[in-house]
């Protein structure tokens, strides 16, 4: 095996070393993000006051201007045809007041027409780097056969982490297709590797659709043997940090393709992984590809429901997102396994009713 550019370790240790930057702990990121959110949510809702009541004012506008109107109409009738007075001029205080609006209205849409450019200009300016070559890599869009991975494209950063993944595993066969899962908790994203495993086998990148699931201290105790009907397919191991060297170690030839052949995805959240790699650097080479989701957030994970309902071939509108926005208060912050599992509930009885629109009944 060739030597990557770059592998899951290094973008790990690149996210620890930002957080060390900003002199803030990963959980006060995580604070700030929400308070970041929250403001963006404040300002949100305060645009839309704004809206409501332009739209109001213009609506009040064009009903007095009507009436003025039916006014000359009648006032040139009762005259005889004569030329009805013309509407008194606008004082200057109104005048103004308009001033003062139209600015105002200018200044925003320079602001969003400013925002817009910078956005495009980072956007145009934004390479993406082949982990194997070091390249820059074109970025196709996945596969339709990827289709469980479409519902994860929507999350910041995770979306080109999945398109990276994905199209240089594409372009290099032959290199490990081994994937790291990095998640909020040591748990709750043994399902994004789930949506790889399935994705890899429908295009084509594994040879059977077998998945094995095992937690990191259940792994630790059992022999090898048990995983050789996994012979082609994907192993998924949730908490990854907990596993023994050894052990890893075992897992890694056992997985070769003159042996099993098959594809060892780690999930866990970035302390216990960052440590993991660090204390076994002869193992960091086999996991080039770094799915970063341990930023997910309620846009994210509603985000998520959208697709996995896209996915499943159902629609859901307002009311039932609102309700998934209230289930979420009971889920830890980025468990996406607990928050798929309500789904599947909601899913399994709008089927069951015979639906195609997923409703707050199904809820129930």
């Amino acid at each position: 095996m060739i030597k990557p550019f770059k592998n899951a370790y290094e973008a790990i240790k690149k996210l620890l070393a930002s957080f060390k930057k900003d002199n803030k702990t990963p959980e006060e990121l995580a604070k700030q993000e929400e308070e970041i959110r929250a403001a963006e949510e404040a300002a949100k809702a305060a645009e839309e006051r704004l809206r409501v009541a332009e739209e109001r004012a213009r609506k009040a506008e064009e009903a007095a201007k009507a009436a003025e109107e039916r006014a000359k109409a009648a006032a040139s009738k009762k005259k005889g045809g004569k030329k009805a007075p013309s509407a008194p001029a606008m004082s200057s205080k109104d005048m103004e007041e308009q001033q003062k609006y139209d600015e105002e209205v200018k200044k925003r849409a320079e602001r969003a027409a400013k925002r817009a450019a910078e956005d495009a200009k980072e956007e145009s300016g934004k390479k993406n780097v082949d982990p194997v070559t070091g390249e820059d890599l074109e970025l196709n869009p996945l596969p339709e056969e990827a289709v469980y991975l479409q519902k994860y494209l929507k999350i910041a950063t995770t979306s080109d982490d999945i398109l990276v993944a994905m199209n240089s595993i594409q372009k290099h066969p032959d290199m490990p297709k081994n994937i790291v899962v990095l998640g909020r908790n040591g748990f709750g994203t043994v399902k994004v590797g789930e949506d790889f495993a399935r994705s890899f086998y429908a295009t084509g990148l594994v040879k059977s659709d077998k998945i094995a699931k095992i937690k990191a201290r259940q792994l630790n105790k059992i022999g090898l043997e048990k995983l050789e009907g996994l012979k082609g397919g994907c192993l998924i191991i949730e908490n990854a940090g907990l596993v023994t060297p050894a052990k890893l170690v075992e897992v890694i030839k056992n997985s070769e393709p003159d042996v099993n052949d098959y594809v060892v995805m780690l999930t866990g959240e970035i302390d216990s992984l960052a440590g993991f790699f660090e204390d076994n650097q002869e193992i960091v080479d086999h996991f080039i590809y770094l799915i970063d989701i341990h930023k997910v957030r309620e846009r994210g994970m509603i985000s998520i429901a959208r697709g996995y309902f896209k996915e499943k071939g159902l629609k859901a509108d307002k009311p039932v997102i609102e309700k998934l926005k209230n289930s979420l208060k009971m889920i830890e912050t980025g468990n996406i396994d607990r928050f798929v599992e309500l789904l599947d509930g909601i899913i399994e009885k709008c089927n069951a009713r015979g639906g195609n629109e997923v409703s707050v009944e199904d809820f129930e």
